[in-house]
């Protein structure tokens, strides 16, 4: 009589697992639904922390020539790669100082794609470089029927771009950020659309100390090929030639003598120069960023870049969380744990 108790209890064990199974199966395909939008506006994507380069990826040289040999590109002394981002990096020049504001303009691009999902991205931000701490505000386009769009976004991570209003293309952008007083924090725009419309609009954040700690350790000027919320890379549009100016950080140029200035180009995982900054303007505030390569050879499918963020480790924490507890059931646990797992990732 026990054995046979056991036997029910075993079998509807696994009629329970096998049920549970196909709820979260069905569960996850409204998931998937979800996780599919249709237009910029909708699209969650992540501008994220820079990719740090080893010492053997930097660059003291003028002319860089990709590993293909597809094209030869001028590149400023000293310029770091990275798989995301292309642009000027400024750390304090002194341990003991601080950046608490950042300011920059440029004019938002037409882009062009062989592939209607592919974005680009241009960004100012504090952090991220010596810190997994980031806040940014910028510009991201897309192609909608086969017409450049662009959105204002901005985004403190690790929380994902949130998006504030459309702009037209060849808008000129105005980005401020600075901590306005105590603990908050202001990101501002201003936008003058090709007819002469002004738009603008302030967002606040409340910061801890911790975080307004992290981003006072680096400033950025980018243009960036976006990831997914998964930590993939998105196809890459072409914005040709991108200018920015006025870029201060602590009211001062990017120059100044207080500040340790370090130029990014992106790579492809093939050696490809893909886009690259210009040696700083005589203002000391002005560079530009060009695309290096052709529409087909840009980045046409995403790709998975293990040090894409930093607070991952390599590895997101809720896939080590379920790596480490599968092991502790049994086959059919373990397959419903995973899809329970799997089917509840984040999705704001």
């Amino acid at each position: 009589m026990k054995i046979l108790v056991m036997k029910v209890k075993n079998m509807f064990k696994k009629f329970q697992i096998l049920l549970l199974s196909v709820l979260l199966l069905l569960g996850s395909s409204s998931v998937i639904a979800k996780e599919r939008p249709h237009n910029i506006v909708n699209n969650k994507y992540v501008l994220s922390n820079y990719c740090f380069p080893g010492p053997n990826l930097i660059h003291p040289i003028q002319d860089y020539q990709s590993e293909n040999n597809e094209t030869t590109v001028d590149l400023p002394d000293n310029t770091e790669k990275s798989s995301n981002w292309a642009g000027y990096i400024v750390t304090p020049a002194s341990k003991s100082d601080s950046y608490t504001s950042i300011s920059g303009s440029w004019t938002v691009p037409s882009i062009s794609s062989n592939n209607e999902n592919a974005v680009a991205a241009q960004w100012i931000g504090l952090g991220g470089v010596d810190s997994s701490d980031l806040l940014q505000m910028g510009t991201m386009e897309q192609l909608e029927n086969g017409q450049p769009v662009a959105v204002v976004f901005w985004e403190q991570l690790p929380d994902v771009a949130q998006n504030t209003m459309t702009i037209p293309i060849n808008s000129t952008i105005n980005v401020n950020i600075y901590n306005s007083s105590g603990s908050t924090w202001n990101l501002t725009f201003t936008a003058t659309t090709p007819s002469g419309e002004i738009k603008t609009e302030t967002i606040s954040t409340t910061l801890d100390s911790s975080y307004a700690e992290g981003i006072g350790t680096s400033a950025e000027w980018i243009s960036e090929d976006p990831s997914d919320v998964y930590g993939k890379l998105v196809p890459l549009a072409n914005t040709d030639v991108v200018k920015y100016e006025s870029a201060k950080v602590n009211g001062n140029s990017l120059s100044d003598s207080s500040n340790t200035i370090r130029p990014v180009a992106m790579e492809s995982s093939s050696g490809n120069i893909v886009i690259y900054p210009s040696s700083l303007g005589s203002d000391g505030e002005s560079f530009t960023t060009t695309t290096a390569v052709s529409n087909s050879n840009l980045n046409n499918g995403p790709s998975i870049d293990p040090n894409f963020r930093r607070r991952f480790n390599n590895t997101p924490p809720r896939q080590r969380h379920i790596d480490n507890l599968s092991s502790q059931f049994h086959s059919e646990e373990s397959i419903t744990l995973l899809i329970y797992y799997n089917t509840n990732k984040r999705l704001d």
